[in-house]
């Protein structure tokens, strides 16, 4: 990503459609580094931060990405948010 409009931009069009945030105590709370696919050869990293599942299977993360100053709640794609491996030392 080159710089935080882009960034935001990304994240804005993620969010697009989502449900409405999910009810605090059904959040099950994490950190997961990820690279977000901009679909224009860019790689945006970030960091998901929470998950959650809804009522009807599906399922939302709480996505930050580098740069943009609030998270948003996101349907999870797979094929657009990669999950990194974290290191365990």
């Amino acid at each position: 990503m080159r710089d935080t409009s882009t960034a935001e931009r990304l994240l804005e069009e993620l969010a697009k459609g989502c449900p409405p945030p999910p009810p605090d105590d059904q959040v099950q709370l994490t950190y997961r580094p990820v690279a977000v696919d901009d679909q224009a050869g860019w790689s945006c990293p970030g960091a998901v931060t929470a998950w959650w599942t809804n009522l009807d299977g599906a399922i939302l993360c709480r996505l930050r990405l580098s740069g943009v100053p609030r998270p948003r709640w996101v349907v999870y794609d797979p094929d657009r948010i990669a999950l990194l491996v974290q290191d365990s030392t």
